[in-house]
């Protein structure tokens, strides 16, 4: 019978963490792109927003 090495083990357990962490990377990459997709489709996402000094000047101010 042929005997593992530890160092077999502890090799073969860094190639499942290798390929967890690929498998969440692409999970993540997909959520990205929906992302992306969904925001393509918002109504608004192309709108300018004003400057914090349009917004200012859009106020009545009381006189003094």
């Amino acid at each position: 019978m042929n005997a593992r090495k530890p160092a077999d083990l502890i090799h073969d357990e860094a190639d499942l963490l290798a390929v967890g962490i690929t498998l969440q990377q692409q999970g993540l990459e997909l959520l990205l792109a929906e992302m992306h997709a969904l925001a393509a489709m918002m109504p608004g996402e192309e709108a300018d927003l004003p400057t914090e000094a349009e917004v200012e000047a859009g106020f009545d101010n009381m006189p003094v």
